[in-house]
């Protein structure tokens, strides 16, 4: 067999032997390939080729293009199904099959997607469904239960090949193997192309079939393979070298060589790669330690930022001191993308650009969340929350603020559903039509909703860019990554629903996939940015720095991980019962493995990287794999590590990595200040309205006096709601209705308002009838929740009912005369108040009860609470006793009181002031009967505020009042504009 296996630990020169032994075919003319992991190491050889003048006739490739060639050559005729199609194919599978034992995982989200792993490996290993039957049931005889758990799982495997053999397709597993599968067959097929592999530290069950069948057609095949024998750090890779070789396999073993680091360094890295792991069973330290010097430096910090933020700082500190390129800087994670925004946030805090890759759900973007929301609109579920998203994908209006205002319309009106959103939508602006699109190609089945969303998707991303031609770069290069994910995700469903309508996924489920669709983004490595990577995409290349972050306990080396169908127990007794060997992994090995190969990397520098604490403070704990490391090293090395405590701002240990940086410690060690609170009025135009403004309202006046800056944003700023109006507020607008319905209905038919035990009866009809008249009008909608709207009509007409109860043995000789009485306004029937220095006041007298000689007592419904006349100044309640004035004053009646009345407070009495022999059948506080020349202190009293109050109005004098500005004085309303915090 023409295998030749190049084996050595890293730094060996493996590399130069593989390339060196391409080079020489190539002058044969021979037309080798070089196999590599990854498409960076794809251009990385292909540049390296090129320095030493190969540039024609260089075919460099990775594995998965290694196979296609293999099937093009063997006459494998197809394409493997794509992953979202597989996946649609095994969920069809799961849906069907008569699950009892795994029924309830079934319903899982995840269930489908480990079982995908699970066929994976079973077809990787070359298990028929058959061979999985027989073999689960040897390993279940005398266990009904372990039989129906068996026979459910060979099942599903079973159900999935069937339905790829239904549609005529091969997963990627099945391709690969039939394209090995015709080479072994026609071995001649191959031809005699040399193949070489490099940086493959592991081959996979498949992979190592390639490699002995491209070795069986007679063709060269030269494989290298990072493993020492003997060494701990390569026990992982012990199984893959006895599984390649043999006699007839010609194996060069390579020793370490120290020339590829730097002189500097040269001791210590050398050092760490020959030692890892090496240490005798009980030593705590290397009997004869290395200085590591600047070779080998740990970084602590309190938090994963904190730990980050060092790991920028080092970058920039580099970059900027020490002249190293971006590029030759790696920064390598266990899950980039887990820590992408954070790790885009901080670096670019520092100024270090990043090339990172990373997914994101498709869903999750601005593109993909109109795509999405387009489709959810088309069902009969949809929500008014999916148009709005319609609407919003950027570039489909040419004004954005129309989804807004929108918004606004469908939260006031409860327009829940995306039907009624767009109802109000089609009422003022145009038809949408892309909706009914979606919806007549839903109808038409499954292959034309897909493709009726792929051309949906083309022309959403057309949208912002209809005008002019433009080159797509920055965060606008997102939406080409969408695009194409969208579009390849639809074409694959399309053509899968067209071969098999069973197969199509429901428009619901369609939703929930485009929305989890991942979508790769992010910046490719090159020049000028620093790599951030996993550890297997450096292992065929070497970095001059490099950053190993995030060494924690369960992260690296990671936990265990447990195969949710079979573990390691169960298939080591499905191996004895009937020699199926299912995978098993030497989980410790492969990690061990892993993070020598990822510090054997740099040539100059290593960082060694951890954090004590999550950013919640939740506890973390530091990687053993760290400690073997200060083994080697002697406890010197822990000593200077480098550390950054959690939440810290600043670089109080030197100088800072950037001029934000230095501004950010400047500030967080400077002298604390506040931003200074809003101001008086200077605007004269602004101010000259104010003091020349016709009349003033009393609510208004109270406003100002419990905070200028609440009257300012509330009654000259106007911000537009987006909720609906308070329920509150609501409700008790529609009191307000009822009790004049009620009143007045009785003046129409007994010829009077008085309320009493004789007129109750008619009263309570009278409000059970505005009640019932008042339903489903805008008058009465206090919810937007129909059930709540319920609950909330019924406390109404209890709240109601019971007033009714208490006013009508309330003793009062006087009777309601007066309703909703305006004066003031424009077109009010009553004139102004004219109060002392041409203030003059305008409002609305809930009802006023009149008696023998013009007597009158003045009343102001209130919701639950009632203030009484000794504590309005206090409290700042002045509406009563302007609304006395405004009785006295401008409707000429003799006025021997005014009281607020609680409706649907606990407390239904009244409180205000009265004079104290006034109707003295009125059941009223002991306290608010008051002797005239008190009677008239109090309203002078609070006269007098209301002029220093109007004064302040008139002049602009806008102060903050966080104490007194919100209800119960719970603290400022805005403290973004106010900017001034409560006592």
């Amino acid at each position: 067999m023409p295998l030749e296996l190049i084996t050595g630990p890293a730094n060996a020169e493996k590399a130069k032997v593989v390339l060196d032994g391409y080079r020489a075919a190539l002058r044969r003319g021979e037309a080798p390939i070089l196999v590599v992991p990854t498409f960076e190491d794809v251009e990385r050889y292909r540049a390296e080729l090129a320095t030493t003048g190969v540039v024609f006739g260089a075919h460099v490739v990775r594995f998965a293009w290694l196979i296609e060639e293999c099937a093009r050559r063997g006459r494998v005729r197809g394409r493997p199904l794509g992953r979202l199609a597989r996946e649609r194919v095994a969920a069809t599978a799961v849906k069907a099959a008569p699950l009892l034992a795994l029924a309830r995982s079934a319903r899982t989200r995840g269930f489908t997607v480990e079982l995908l792993r699970l066929v994976d490996e079973l077809e990787e290993l070359r298990v028929t469904p058959q061979r999985l039957t027989q073999a689960l049931r040897a390993w279940a005889a005398g266990d009904p239960g372990r039989l129906a758990y068996a026979d459910e799982v060979s099942g599903l495997y079973a159900a999935y090949r069937r339905r790829l053999e239904r549609l005529g397709r091969l997963d990627a597993r099945l391709y690969e193997a039939a394209a090995l599968d015709a080479l072994r067959e026609n071995p001649a097929a191959w031809g005699s192309t040399p193949v070489f592999f490099y940086g493959f530290d592991d081959l996979q069950p498949l992979q190592r079939d390639a490699v002995q069948t491209l070795a069986g057609t007679g063709a060269q095949v030269t494989l290298s393979l990072s493993y020492e024998p003997g060494r701990m750090a390569f026990a992982g890779r012990a199984t893959t070298f006895a599984e390649l070789y043999s006699d007839d396999v010609e194996h060069r073993a390579l020793k370490a060589r120290a020339e590829h680091y730097a002189p500097a360094s040269r001791a210590a890295l050398h050092r760490l790669e020959r030692g890892l792991f090496e240490l005798d069973e009980g030593q705590l330290f290397d009997p004869d330690p290395v200085d590591p010097g600047d070779a080998v430096t740990l970084l602590q910090g309190g938090g994963e930022r904190a730990e980050f933020e060092l790991v920028a700082a080092e970058a920039a500190r580099l970059i900027r001191d020490e002249g190293v390129a971006p590029e030759e800087i790696a920064v390598v994670l266990r899950a980039p993308g887990e820590h992408a925004a954070l790790l885009t946030e901080v670096f670019g805090g520092i100024g270090v650009p990043l090339a990172i890759d990373r997914k994101v759900a498709l869903g999750h973007t601005p593109l993909g969340r109109g795509l999405v929301g387009l489709l959810r609109c088309a069902l009969p579920d949809g929500s008014a929350e999916d148009l709005l998203a319609y609407l919003r994908t950027p570039g489909l209006l040419q004004h954005a603020e129309l989804a807004d205002r929108l918004e606004t319309r469908a939260r006031q009106e409860g327009a829940r559903t995306a039907d009624a959103a767009r109802a109000l939508w089609q009422e003022q602006r145009w038809t949408l039509e892309a909706i009914d699109r979606v919806r007549a190609a839903q109808q038409r089945g499954g292959a034309d909703l897909s493709e009726r969303l792929g051309a949906e998707l083309q022309t959403l991303f057309a949208a912002p860019r209809r005008r002019a031609a433009q080159v797509l770069a920055g965060p606008e290069a997102q939406d080409v990554a969408v695009l194409r994910a969208g579009r390849a995700a639809l074409e694959q469903l399309a053509t899968l629903a067209r071969a098999d309508r069973a197969l199509a996924p429901e428009p619901d489920e369609l939703a929930a996939l485009l929305h989890d669709l991942d979508v790769f983004v992010g910046t490719r490595p090159g020049p000028g940015a620093v790599t951030v990577a996993e550890p297997l995409s450096l292992r065929a290349r070497r970095v001059r720095i490099l950053f190993a972050c995030g060494l924690q306990e369960g992260i690296f080396p990671a936990a265990p991980r447990t195969e949710p169908f079979f573990a390691d127990t169960e298939r080591e007794q499905i191996a004895v019962a009937s020699g199926l060997r299912l995978r098993r992994r030497d989980e410790l090995g492969a990690e061990r493995y892993l993070f020598y190969a990822t510090v054997s990397r740099p040539e100059e520098r290593l960082y060694l990287s951890w954090h004590e604490a999550g950013d919640d403070g939740e506890q973390a704990v530091r990687s053993f794999f760290v400690s073997d490391v200060c083994d080697l090293f002697g406890p010197e090395l822990a000593a200077r590590r480098r550390t950054r405590s959690l939440g810290e701002v600043g670089w109080p240990d030197g100088p800072a990595p950037s001029e934000r940086e230095r501004l950010r410690g400047e500030a967080s060690s400077g002298p604390r200040r506040r931003e200074a609170p809003v101001a008086p009025l200077r605007d004269e135009q602004l101010v000259a309205r104010l003091r020349d403004r016709a009349a003033w309202s009393a609510s208004g006046i109270e406003l100002w006096a419990s905070c200028p800056v609440k009257w300012f944003v509330e009654r000259m700023l106007k911000p537009e709601g987006l909720t609906p109006d308070p329920e509150a507020l609501l409700r008790g607008s529609l009191t307000h209705c009822v009790l004049e319905a009620v009143v007045r209905g009785l003046m129409e038919t007994t010829g009077s308002g008085r309320l009493d035990a004789a007129t109750l009866p008619a009263a309570r009809r009278l409000a059970a009838t505005a009640i019932e008249r008042f339903s489903g009008t805008e008058q009465i909608t206090m919810s937007r929740d129909p059930s709540r709207q319920r609950a909330m009509e019924h406390r109404l007409r209890a709240d109601v009912l019971r007033y009714l109860e208490h006013a009508a043995t309330s003793g009062s000789e006087l009777v309601p005369e007066e309703l909703e009485v305006d004066f003031g306004g424009p077109e009010d029937e009553h004139a102004a108040l004219e109060l002392p220095g041409g203030v003059r006041l305008r409002g609305r007298i809930d009802r006023i009860d009149t008696g023998a000689g013009g007597t009158a007592l003045v009343y102001d419904y209130k919701g639950r609470v009632a203030v009484e006349s000794a504590n309005w100044r206090a409290k700042r309640k002045y509406q009563i006793a302007l609304y006395m004035l405004a009785a006295r004053d401008v409707l000429g009646l003799d006025v021997l009181g005014g009281l607020y009345q609680p409706i649907g407070g606990r407390k239904e009495r009244a409180r205000g002031l009265l004079l104290e022999d006034a109707d003295p059948g009125l059941k009223a506080v002991r306290t608010d009967r008051r002797p005239p020349d008190e009677f008239e202190a109090i309203v002078d009293g609070v006269l007098e505020d209301v002029l220093a109050v109007v004064a302040e109005l008139r002049a602009g004098a806008l102060a903050p009042r966080p104490d007194t500005c919100t209800y119960n004085d719970k603290g400022c309303a805005y403290p973004t504009i106010c900017r001034c915090e409560a006592a």
